[in-house]
């Protein structure tokens, strides 16, 4: 650019010494120079929009590949739609999670809640196509207790036959894998999967899992639960942990006394070769924990059937789970969890439960806006200790619910539910409870 100003000026001054056809010519000369000018800049211009064009572009890409919505047509291995975003990035590093909020009332108790329950992040990192980290960070009870639930690294050998290693949650019902809030319609977990297969149950351990035809299994060994960590009295004054049956057993990735040594099995298996089917069973069976007065250690067995049909917008499914507790009187006497010392004069030996769930989304008999709009019932059936160490048992707690969510958006869900609930469980107050429940959830 300086040169050709250079040479316009230098032209410029010559103009006064110069003939008339080298006039002509230099002015010929001046026209060219000033096109090619005109040109270059253009160029310049046209460039610069490109360079805008591409980073834009390429902004674009890093924010869908990297922290897209979730695909909710994707899962890998049992898991729920966000917790398997990462199996799918285009980007190593993927982030998703979940959060709900609830408010209930029961009925006459004034035993009102209202609590920001859980915030839980996915944090995933792709080393290879082939081995992929996962985790699950877990805030509950508004920011009082975090947890790590998932810290695992899959080993993608063939889709017959995978390996995963580390934190993980064991694949027992139809719950503790799937436990995103999207993906069930009550405001809270059900109890029979709260408590009888304690949701969410995590444990350090190996598993291996696949798909063969029609047939999805997974099998392994995880950390045992620790009975001695959850006794039952049946006396509410001094069992603080009675009405948890096995919950109170997780180890959860905290393996600090001799429950270290003890490892269970774990397998499960599920068809779906049929649309909309799942027909599946899994089952647990280990060494319960190190006894509280020096008998025999127990072994606790934990078996469920479990089925669901999904046809356009009806949605059933239903689960039953029996436990057993071999040398309960083991675990008589006192234990500490959490600077709390419990004595337990009776034990638990056994427990059983089930329930069935339906849906049905009436939303386009109104509207073709939003979502889905499916209304539920919900029946439980579930006894938390038919058999204790003294011949006793709690007897057998039903409960009913009935409800409705909202999804305005597939990955957010708005619910309403009323559950009417007979407790004949020794450490429950009140026989009878009416509990009014809204809630908030979402996945990302």
């Amino acid at each position: 650019m300086k040169s050709f100003i250079l040479s316009a000026v230098t032209a410029m001054a010559l103009t006064t010494t110069l003939g008339a056809d080298e006039l002509s010519d230099l002015k010929t000369q001046l026209k060219i120079l000033s096109e090619r000018l005109s040109t270059l800049e253009a160029n310049d211009k046209k460039q610069v929009e490109q360079t805008n064009t591409l980073t834009n572009e390429l902004i674009n890409v890093q924010n869908t590949t990297s922290f897209g919505s979730v695909d909710m047509t994707k899962t890998e291995a049992g898991l729920g739609a966000a917790a398997s975003k990462v199996y799918y990035s285009k980007n190593p590093l993927s982030i998703g999670g979940y959060g709900e909020l609830y408010y209930s009332d029961t009925v006459h108790a004034g035993a009102a809640e209202s609590e920001a329950y859980r915030f839980v992040p996915y944090i995933g990192y792709k080393f290879s196509d082939t081995i992929i980290l996962n985790s699950e960070i877990e805030i509950e009870h508004g920011g009082q207790e975090i947890a790590l639930e998932q810290l695992y690294i899959d080993f993608l050998l063939d889709p017959e036959f995978n390996v995963r290693i580390g934190q993980q949650v064991v694949p027992m019902g139809l719950l503790n894998q799937n436990h995103e809030p999207v993906l069930y319609n009550t405001v809270r977990r059900a109890d029979v999967e709260t408590y009888l297969i304690p949701s969410t149950w995590h444990e350090n351990g190996l598993t291996v899992y696949g798909k063969s035809h029609d047939f999805n299994y997974a099998a392994g060994a995880v950390v045992a639960l620790d009975m001695g960590l959850a006794n039952h009295d049946g006396t509410p004054e001094t069992d603080t942990f009675g009405k948890n049956w096995i919950r109170d057993g997780r180890r959860g990735g905290n393996e600090t006394n001799n429950a270290t040594s003890n490892l269970a099995g774990v397998a499960r298996l599920d068809y779906t070769g049929i649309n909309g089917l799942l027909l599946g069973a899994s089952f647990y069976t280990g060494k319960a924990g190190p006894s509280n007065n020096g008998l025999e250690e127990g072994r606790l067995t934990i078996a469920d059937a479990h089925a669901q049909y999904q046809q356009d917008g009806f949605k059933i499914k239903a689960l039953y789970t029996q436990s057993n507790l071999t040398h309960a009187d083991s675990y008589l006497g006192s234990h500490t969890v959490g600077g709390t010392t419990v004595v337990a004069t009776t034990h638990a030996q056994s427990a059983h439960g089930g329930y069935v769930n339906m849906e049905y989304n009436v939303l386009p008999y109104f509207t073709q806006t939003g979502t889905r709009l499916p209304l539920f019932f919900q029946y439980e059936n579930y006894n938390l200790a038919d058999s204790i160490t003294d011949g006793s048992s709690f007897g057998t707690t039903q409960s009913y619910s009935y409800g409705l969510n909202y999804f305005p958006h597939e990955q957010v869900v708005l619910k309403g539910e009323y559950k009417l609930r007979h407790n004949k469980n020794s450490v429950n107050t009140a026989d009878n409870e009416g509990i009014y429940s809204f809630g908030l959830g979402f996945i990302f």
